[in-house]
């Protein structure tokens, strides 16, 4: 095991749930199947298992898993199940045991009559959204808690969530996860042991009276204001200042844009709906620290907010476009809007681009004439307000909320021009009515805040998400989005998900507790586990009587069995076949080197050959490729097509007998 892994702390059920699943015959049986294969591999090439240092013999295990998983191996796929029902079954359990005593229930009793939607009683599915809310906090919960311990490179793991609104118990924890930056934490608190003052900027009062305005106007559509919100975002802009104008870069006022995307940061880290009460001074101070570092992570990171800084600039070129003057380079974020709005909706984008040249509906055939960084330089005008605030100005606070966590787990960069395009497909109906500029904003400034959550997220998996998986190197998709999402009310798609979605995870509880008869099994097969009561008892299932099998029915079944079990022993032998044939033709490579060169050169030394020993090489690479020729003619000139082949990750040196453009050496790069 890694030595990063080896202290994590895994919540109670988890740990139960990793005790339960090392014991399982699923978990032997795969550990048994890498360690044959570990072992035949290190037989071929004549090696122990100590001889490899630590990195070695994780990335060989490592290695014979990835086969196993490409594969297709039954080992694998049976674990995966196995760690499925094991989870559901400890997260079944966890959920339960936080549930409301019986003694909270007895007293709601006389609400339990009270009829819901479409008849269920009110008391029900209040259970059912509890239990829902529940199960998603013990999962998300211990997902970040391991994230929390892996080292930093891990933390894009969060991107398997991309497409996803984060939970409210894990947004907070998800954002400072990924929100570090160790070099601005250290200047802050280096600055702060040095002078205080320093780190405290001459228009504070000024920045002061602006936070508070700013906080007590709704932002998207709620008031977020609180005095603890207040200090903490007016010391971190305050303190940003002070490092724009040490750079020379500040002015005697602070951008706008500044309070709209530091509202955010603020709103989540200090408890979101609900703000958390003020710590003591000490803890306070340490607080401040962790804002700061988030706020100047969001501004410095490549791919931050600040890659879409020039959106304000460009905001204000009305003027110099109507005049025909695209002067300046058009930002690369107006060419991804312009590409994602173009993949939604072709005619939507030519509507766009009219409203932003105040032009009418016959001046289409002007419209077309513009090429495509003409067009991109108009929607950078009509937009760029917007997509500076990262859309904090134009979407609910909930909705907003959404989009950021799609930024933080992937980058701003991306992100924010494809869900700007996505707004604008939501609200097609309400811009196709447009006729200038000033309708268009005004149709954004009004209408985007009643975007629903379900539906923004179901035009950006439609149309945004996928090119932003591409353009991350995810292969990947998250979960999908149901489509009954967008045929409902925009009010409940919170709602929504936890009936279409984790509704399925507890009828899988619920089916769990009848087949055990009111008892949660602590591992597949129960043996010798002690089971967790669910405080109920359910009639155990009575067992179905035997059904009888048709003889032709068995037999053809038992033919295509015996014929699965051929072809696979068959794929394995000729698996082994090629193995063999690969450790043959390494030996052929090593023996001709010795015969012509004297020694067998490790793919370090051939790497780092000077002048001398390349010309060496040149010389006598005939004689290398007619020795080889000969020892592999040898062996009948079976599978001559593996010369100048060899697998990724061999020990010995292995030579391209092809000319390569430059010549020289082959520096041992696998294919």
């Amino acid at each position: 095991m890694p030595q990063e892994f080896a202290t994590i702390q895994l919540p109670g059920w988890l740990s139960t749930a990793k005790d339960t699943i090392t014991s399982t015959r699923q978990w032997s049986k795969l550990v048994k199947e890498i360690h044959v294969r570990v072992a035949r591999d290190l037989t071929q090439r004549a090696l122990k298992f100590s001889d490899l240092n630590p990195s070695e013999q994780q990335a060989l295990v490592e290695q014979v898993h990835s086969d196993l998983l490409r594969e297709g191996d039954d080992s694998v796929s049976n674990l995966e199940k196995a760690v499925n029902s094991v989870c559901d079954t400890e997260i079944a359990a966890e959920v339960r045991r936080i549930k409301p005593s019986e003694q909270d229930e007895d007293q709601d009793q006389g609400s339990d009559n009270e009829k819901g939607e479409q008849g269920v009683p009110a008391k029900k599915q209040e259970d059912e959204a509890t239990s829902a809310s529940k199960i998603v906090e013990v999962a998300t919960s211990a997902v970040i808690t391991l994230l929390e311990q892996l080292p930093p490179e891990h933390r894009a793991l969060t991107r398997l969530m991309l497409g996803q609104p984060f939970p409210e118990a894990f947004r907070n924890r998800a954002w400072q996860l990924n929100l570090k930056h160790a070099t601005a934490k250290k200047a802050y608190e280096v600055a702060i042991a040095r002078r205080r003052v320093d780190t405290i900027s001459t228009m504070d009062v000024q920045i002061t009276q602006e936070a508070q305005s700013f906080l007590q106007s709704a932002i998207g559509g709620v008031n977020i204001y609180s005095r603890r919100r207040l200090m903490l975002m007016k010391s971190t802009l305050s303190y940003h200042h002070t490092l724009l104008m040490q750079k020379g870069e500040g002015t005697t006022t602070l951008p706008e844009r500044m309070y709209w995307l530091m509202a955010p940061i603020v709103y989540v880290y200090t408890g979101g709906k609900t703000p958390s009460p003020e710590l003591a001074p000490q803890e306070e101070s340490e607080f401040l620290v962790t804002m700061i570092e988030a706020w100047e992570c969001l501004v410095r990171d490549q791919g931050g907010v600040s890659s879409l800084k020039e959106g304000e600039e460009w905001g204000g070129k009305a003027a110099a476009l109507d005049r025909g003057d695209f002067g300046g380079t058009v930002p690369g974020w107006a060419k991804t809007f312009r590409e994602a709005l173009r993949e939604a909706d072709k005619g939507l984008l030519s509507q766009v681009v009219r409203c932003a040249r105040n032009m009418d509906s016959e001046a289409e055939s002007h419209t077309a004439n513009l090429d495509a960084e003409e067009e991109a330089s108009y929607l950078a005008m009509i937009m760029g307000q917007t997509v500076s605030r990262c859309l904090v100005d134009t979407l609910s606070l909930d909705v907003c909320l959404y989009v950021w966590d799609q930024c933080i787990m992937a980058t701003f960069a991306i992100i924010v021009p494809r869900v700007c395009a996505a707004v604008l497909v939501c609200l097609k109906e309400s811009i196709d009515s447009c006729t200038d500029r000033e309708s268009f904003i005004d149709v954004l400034a009004t209408q985007g805040k009643v975007i629903g959550l379900a539906r923004l997220q179901m035009i950006l998996e439609r149309f945004a998400m996928p090119a932003a998986r591409s353009a991350l190197g995810m292969k990947s998709t998250s979960m999908t989005v149901d489509s009954k999402f967008a045929e409902a009310e925009e009010g409940d798609s919170e709602t929504l998900q936890n009936d279409e979605v984790l509704k399925q995870v507890l009828a899988r509880m619920d089916m769990i507790a009848t087949m055990t008869g009111g008892e949660l099994p602590n591992s597949l097969t129960n043996v010798g586990a002690k089971p967790i009561s669910l405080g109920r008892k359910v009639p155990k299932l009575q067992k179905p009587p035997a059904v009888e099998v048709d003889t032709a029915e068995k037999e053809k079944k038992s033919k295509e069995k015996k014929e699965k079990k051929e072809k696979k022993e068959k794929k394995k032998k000729e698996k082994e076949q090629e193995k063999q044939r690969v450790v043959d033709y390494e030996a052929d490579v090593e023996e001709a080197m010795k015969a012509v060169y004297g020694r067998a050169y490790s793919l370090e030394e051939m790497a780092s050959f000077g002048p001398m020993d390349r010309r060496k090489y040149e010389e006598k690479k005939s004689e290398m490729e007619a020795k080889l020729k000969e020892l592999r003619g040898a062996r009948e000139g079976e599978h001559s097509g593996l010369v100048g082949w060899a697998p990724p990750g061999g020990e010995r040196a292995r030579i391209d007998l092809k000319q390569s453009e430059g010549g020289g050496v082959d520096e041992g790069k696998g294919e």
